[in-house]
């Protein structure tokens, strides 16, 4: 991470030991508090500083604008929002707490690691599965959270200072589409304890609370049939090159073999590639004919719903080849951009092997633009209607930008809402997870950190990633991953046992394939009665 390579000259404020300072940040440049401006009323329990003047340049500057902070003392630290107005738009602000004292930092999905020597900036909600870390001093835990009740970006960004302590920046940032030169900050929570999972308990509380998460048991988006699944089968189609792993008839075949050994009531076959050359046919979604054409997908579905078996066919929620027909009206004025204008770039895979990571036909694309989410509703709902399927995954779901021209998490929630007012029964699953996306997809491929899984669990069920290698020789199918070595998932009520099948995979691989089919029997009769 970058810092400043001077001392910014920012005033702290001292609110029962812990030391704040705030920084305002438009897109012209940094602003920090003028100390001589600035005044602190504080009863015993609550602190409130007003400043009516800002500097740049480390002081060495002044400008107009006005900012304050306000605190509150809490059972175990303090709660803090802060707030500016300036003649810029304004696009973050931050608030800096120092003198911490800790070696391990506990973030993105939990897990414990050594502070980075020149720091680190955690980014939410692209990174980060909720904004609460922690910083692990012996038994005591200083944590940082937020309490917004949007998806709104949040950084915070950790590091160590000469004298040995660590500061933490939290920054919260304004949605882009309705950024002014006024802004405030949603409640900030920082505290120390000896029990960090009661602060993963109040967030958890806050994340239900904020957006609508009701329990797995008791979600009405839930499909009674999806509550006896036990089995996900993934059952690749046609890989980027156009190499075909597995046809139409080739996935029933599949899908008969493993019906011969568990319910078809127990299973869901996902189906990544199943509409042509992965990813180059984004956008642009029909049965394959290199697969077998519309004849040979209905022949597919019609053999599936006969086992039982629920089909979840794979769209891309954000991404479209540039290329597709029609690519000009409602995809390029739905191109993902930053607050800044910055066309969103997304991963760049190394589709055909070139090491170049160059793929300028693939466009990343905003949920929240009209034009998209309507192409992309017409599509999904055209297959699901036409060939009676009750599942969808949307791939790279997960993909957050705050995008001044659309809120992205909001489009979501729209594709969310129509599909279920056009389809009663349909279970809609995704990629990527984080606290809010929850609320969209009961199903994500991503899901439960390992420490406090209940963020997760107590919402949500997980299955076996796409880039999950195959039981006869770890292929990862259409995935870019290429070769990941076969693993089944953890024993758990919210991990659904996952098959992986490519070509070769039940002659090859029968003993893995096996054992999966196992435990999902023994997760049928643990966890579904």
């Amino acid at each position: 991470m970058q810092r400043f390579s001077f001392d910014f000259g920012d005033p702290f404020f001292d609110f029962d030991g812990w030391q704040v300072a705030v920084q305002v940040t438009t897109f012209e440049n940094t602003y920090g508090l003028a100390s001589a401006l600035s005044t602190v009323r504080e009863d015993g329990t609550t602190w409130a500083v007003e400043c009516a003047g800002l500097t740049w340049a480390g002081g060495q500057q002044s400008a107009a604008g006005r900012a304050w902070i306000r605190a509150s003392r809490t059972s175990d630290g303090i709660e803090i929002a802060a707030g500016a107005v300036h003649s810029e738009r304004i696009r973050s602000l931050k608030l800096t707490v120092r003198g911490h004292k800790g070696d391990t930092l506990i973030a993105r999905n939990w897990e414990e690691g050594p502070v980075p020597a020149r720091g680190t900036v955690l980014r939410y909600p692209l990174f980060l599965h909720t904004p609460l870390i922690f910083l692990r001093n012996g038994a005591r835990f200083a944590y940082f959270r937020a309490l917004d009740g949007r998806v709104r970006a949040k950084r915070l960004a950790v590091y160590p200072e000469l004298d040995g302590t660590i500061t933490v920046e939290l920054i919260h940032e304004g949605a882009a589409h309705e950024m002014t030169g006024s802004m405030e900050t949603p409640p900030w929570r920082v505290g120390i304890t000896a029990d960090p999972e009661t602060a993963v308990r109040e967030q958890i509380a806050h994340v239900e609370a904020a957006f609508g998460l009701r329990p797995w048991e008791e979600r009405p988006d839930v499909p009674d049939w999806a509550r006896e699944i036990s089995l996900v089968v993934a059952i690749h189609g046609i890989h980027w090159t156009g190499y075909v792993f597995n046809t139409y008839a080739q996935m029933l075949d599949a899908l008969r073999w493993v019906c011969e050994r568990i319910e078809g009531r127990r299973v869901l076959a996902f189906l990544p590639g199943w509409e042509g050359r992965y990813y180059w046919q984004y956008g642009d979604y029909r049965p394959e004919p290199l697969l077998g054409g519309a004849d040979g997908f209905r022949a597919l579905c019609d053999g599936a719903k006969g086992l039982g078996v629920t089909l979840m066919p794979m769209f891309g929620a954000n991404c479209a080849n540039a290329g597709a027909p029609g690519f000009e009206r409602w995809g390029e004025p739905s191109v993902l951009k930053s607050p800044t204008g910055m066309v969103f770039q997304g991963n760049r895979p190394d589709w055909d092997a070139s090491r170049s990571n160059d793929p300028g036909w693939q466009a990343w694309l905003n949920p929240g633009a009209p034009l998209w989410r309507e192409h992309l509703l017409g599509q999904v709902s055209e297959l699901l209607r036409d060939f009676g399927l009750r599942a969808v995954f949307f791939d790279t779901h997960h993909i957050w930008e705050n995008d001044p021209d659309y809120p992205l998490y909001e489009g979501l929630i729209a594709i969310r809402d129509e599909l279920h007012n056009r389809f009663t029964d349909l279970l809609i699953a995704g990629e990527g997870w984080y606290d809010a996306l929850g609320a969209i997809t009961p199903v994500s491929q991503e899901g439960a950190p390992e420490q406090w899984p209940d963020i997760f669990a107590r919402y949500n069920r997980t299955f076996g990633h796409l880039m999950s290698g195959d039981p006869s020789r770890g292929s990862s199918g259409v995935h870019e991953a290429g070769y990941t070595p076969f693993r089944p998932v953890p024993r758990a009520a919210h991990w659904w046992p996952t098959l992986t099948i490519v070509d070769g995979t039940l002659e090859g691989g029968r003993e893995g394939a096996d054992l999966v089919i196992a435990q999902a029997r023994e997760y049928a009769l643990e966890y579904l009665g």
